[in-house]
């Protein structure tokens, strides 16, 4: 949830909190008759330059009390291409730059049914999953040399990708978008890395104060398995895996769903030869239809969620609107955003002036009106208060509700509120990119030609009947939510006393079960097909089980090392377990022998056994060994465990388990995860192998690049420099000592 201020300028035509405004200062002239609104005065305020007697000097300038000219939309040409992809296009020669958006009515409210969150992994993996041709490595590298921004956001609504080049990129920045929409790569990193986003989100639940009491809102409102709530469960987090996503994208993807949208320093012609160039390859597929999940009517309840300790209390009050900004008509859009309105322009009712008796921080209380294209579609006023008095601030902002949906509306104030918000206006119709973005949603949305300049014809003439009657029909106050989030032993009243149904929570983040490896003859037989599509792709079962000796050198760079460390590896392997390694590093050269249970390791001109922990990090880098990895159905003792798509886990007799992913295109092995005991103190670091950079030696495939890393952090790069196999290496010089 963003963390705009009340005083935000509240519009039904931005659909968004605006721009903040400074308030009109009060003159020194007498306060004139509340039902005639005086015209607003900004005060100038100018420091004397006398040192001795700082002092003020002020003059005020009267604005015009007028009602503002509509704001309007910018005009733009809307062409379709064969496949069905709509072109926006609006040029703005003024700057040498060309703003591009590419908007989808496909957002999280359209997830299907038990599988909440994919379409925001789509929108994920579209941006960061790279293309057939591009990994993700070269598609940020492309974008960072040019200076362009791309980001992608998921709404409940409404799916957009932003992005912003200079016009002379513009060419290969759209070839680029082309390939990231037709022929996505969705790679396993960026389903992993979406995952791990929303874990963190629900280990964040109970610990951010406000984003807990937001979802413990939208948890009571939505339910706890409509696609609206966005309080996922690991279940449904692990569900989403890289053949989902696929699924989903060529089942209810397509151009025909798309708009892209070209503002600035293009002219139309460009524009289209460009689009269809980029875009014109992706293949038109019939897409079934799509509708967001249905609202739910709540019933009126107050979520008291227990923080023991709190030292401040978050007060959310949740209205929930009716219906969506697509099913709304002008005139409802236009009373519910003068409604909103009434919130901050009301003096001194104002929602900050209510609660500042209670509040507990410097930050002023907040307002969100709910009316944003594509949006959540709820009034919500959050606060922080001081724990003894949250039930009493709870109650006053209650009684202001009832006070402000019930009163008669006079022609003065409905005017004062409309000039109000009508000029707020003039301040989004200045931001270029804010308005055509709009007009994107309005495209994707299917809303009607001129419907933000009909909500503002109606907002200009509401009649205080229309805006009760629609206050009446719109606003219902038997489906508030309020929650209350701090240590209920603070507060001085009981949350029952509000009247409301109270339901009492402890936010908490779930443990995540510890995984369990399917270990059915099914999910054996998955993995013995993933680990034969590795074999074919590196070069054949056939050859890799010839492989006897191997030798093989590496330049390793220490990463987290400062200044980095080069350290130069020979390494030398004879099956089925006797393994050499020479290393030289500015700190000295050591050798090390493993025996297959121990060995000696050579260093500082001292011979001595290798060290149990040590003899063990050995052992499990042969386990280890890539050739011998993906053939490892033929090594004793070994099991083999589905994982999920092209992912494997191989756990040897000493149950030492490696999970092995492959490329989901090449079926090269693409990483390698595992834990392994530091030999200092034996505690368990996780530790992630990624390889490229395949090259042929000796007619196997093998990745001459391993990154390494450690708990999450770059820790080394070893770079391959020469491999042979079957030299006839044997065991009297792999274990010759000093």
């Amino acid at each position: 949830m963003s963390t705009m201020r009340l005083t935000l300028l509240l519009t039904a035509f931005a659909a968004l909190s605006l721009a903040q405004v400074p308030r009109p200062a009060q003159s020194a002239a007498p306060k004139p008759d509340p039902a005639t609104p005086a015209a607003p005065r900004v005060r100038v305020t100018l420091p004397r330059t006398s040192p001795a007697k700082p002092a003020e000097t002020s003059f005020s300038l009267p604005l015009p009390d007028t009602v503002p000219p509509l704001a309007k939309l910018p005009s733009a040409a809307v062409q379709s291409l064969p496949n069905g992809l709509r072109l926006v296009h609006s040029p703005n020669p003024s700057l040498p730059i060309v703003d591009v958006y590419l908007t989808s009515a496909l957002g999280y409210t359209h997830d299907p049914a038990g599988k909440r969150g994919l379409n925001r992994a789509l929108a994920h993996a579209i941006r960061y999953g790279g293309t057939a041709t591009r990994t993700r490595e070269k598609v940020e590298e492309f974008l960072n040399q040019r200076q362009i921004t791309l980001q992608a956001a998921a709404g409940p609504e409404l799916i957009e990708w932003a992005g912003r080049c200079r016009s002379e990129d513009l060419a290969e920045f759209l070839a680029l978008l082309g390939e990231m929409f037709a022929r996505p790569a969705f790679r396993r990193s960026a389903i992993e890395e979406f995952q791990a986003q929303e874990r963190l989100a629900i280990q964040a639940y109970g610990r951010n104060i406000e984003f807990t009491a937001d979802r413990e809102a939208e948890n009571a409102w939505f339910g706890p398995q409509s696609p609206w709530n966005r309080r996922h469960t690991y279940d449904e987090i692990r569900a989403i895996d890289r053949d989902g996503v696929l699924a989903h994208y060529k089942a209810h993807f397509g151009p025909a769903r798309v708009l892209l949208g070209l503002q600035g320093d293009v002219d139309a012609a460009t524009a289209m030869a460009l689009a269809v160039k980029s875009f014109g390859a992706w293949p038109a597929t019939p897409l079934p239809a799509s509708a967001p999940a249905p609202l739910p009517v709540p019933a009126r309840t107050l979520i008291s969620a227990q923080l023991p300790n709190a030292t401040s209390v978050r007060l959310l009050l949740v209205l929930p609107w009716k219906q969506r900004m697509a099913e709304r008509t002008p005139a409802v859009t236009a009373a519910l955003g003068l409604f909103a309105a009434n919130w901050e322009d009301r003096q001194p009712e104002s929602l900050a002036a209510l609660l500042k008796p209670f509040d507990s921080e410097d930050a002023r209380p907040r307002i969100f009106t709910g009316l944003a294209t594509g949006g959540i579609p709820a009034l919500q006023l959050m606060a922080a208060v001081r724990p003894r008095e949250a039930i009493d601030a709870a109650v006053v902002l209650w009684k202001q509700v009832e006070k402000l949906r019930a009163e008669a509306m006079t022609p003065a104030r409905l005017d004062a509120l409309r000039r109000h918000y009508l000029r707020s206006l003039i301040f989004q119709a200045a931001n270029p990119q804010f308005r055509f973005r709009l007009l994107l949603q309005a495209h994707a949305l299917a809303l009607p030609a001129g419907h933000f300049e009909a909500i503002q014809q109606a907002a200009a003439t509401l009649t205080p009947a229309d805006y009760s009657r629609i206050l009446a029909e719109q606003l219902n106050l038997d489906a508030a939510q309020l929650v209350l989030l701090g240590d209920e032993g603070d507060y001085r009243s009981s949350p029952d006393s509000i009247g409301f149904t109270v339901v009492h929570t402890k936010p908490a983040p779930p443990a995540e079960a510890e995984y369990k490896p399917d270990e059915s003859e099914a999910s054996r037989a998955r993995a013995l097909e993933i680990l034969a599509q590795a074999a074919t792709a590196m070069g054949g079962a056939e050859r890799l089980d010839a492989i006897s000796d191997a030798v093989w050198d590496y330049e390793a760079t220490l990463t987290r090392a400062s200044p980095p460390v080069v350290i130069k590896q020979h390494n030398s392997w004879l099956q089925p377990r006797l393994y050499r390694q020479e290393q030289s590093s500015p700190a000295g050269s050591a050798i090390s022998f493993y025996d297959g249970s121990l060995g000696w390791i050579h260093a500082n001109r001292a011979l001595q056994n290798l060290a149990p922990l040590i003899a063990q990090q050995y052992r499990n880098e042969v386990i280890r060994l890539l050739f011998r990895l993906v053939r490892a159905e033929r090594l004793e003792g070994y099991q083999l465990f589905h994982a999920g798509p092209a992912l494997a886990v191989i756990r040897s007799p000493e149950n030492y388990a490696v999970e092995l992913a492959l490329d989901f295109d090449t079926h090269l092995p693409e990483r390698i995860r595992f834990l392994e005991q530091r030999p200092n103190d034996g505690g368990l670091v996780r530790v992630e192998e990624r390889l490229s950079d395949y090259k042929v030696s000796d007619g196997v495939l093998m990745p001459h690049r391993i990154a390494v890393i450690q708990n999450g952090q770059q820790f080394a790069e070893f770079v391959m420099t020469s491999i042979r196999f079957n030299t006839g290496l044997t065991e009297e010089e792999i274990s010759r000592k000093p």
